[in-house]
């Protein structure tokens, strides 16, 4: 399970049956760890077998500074 707890704790978020689109939530992540990533998430699409919503949005929060 992921926490939000810091980029070095990370381990990744639950797989759920609906959850944000995988491939959106990896590149996201991704641009932002390049300093690419626009100010706000993007509004990630529902998708079958996805990743945890909240989890993904604890997490994002916390690499923002807003948790």
């Amino acid at each position: 399970m992921a926490t939000a707890s810091g980029p070095s704790d990370f381990r990744g978020f639950d797989l759920v049956r609906r959850g944000y689109d995988r491939g959106q939530v990896d590149g996201f992540l991704a641009a932002l760890e390049t300093g690419q990533a626009p100010a706000q998430p993007p509004r990630f699409k529902i998708v079958w077998r996805g990743y945890d919503r909240e989890q993904v949005e604890a997490h994002v929060r916390g690499l923002l500074g807003r948790a």
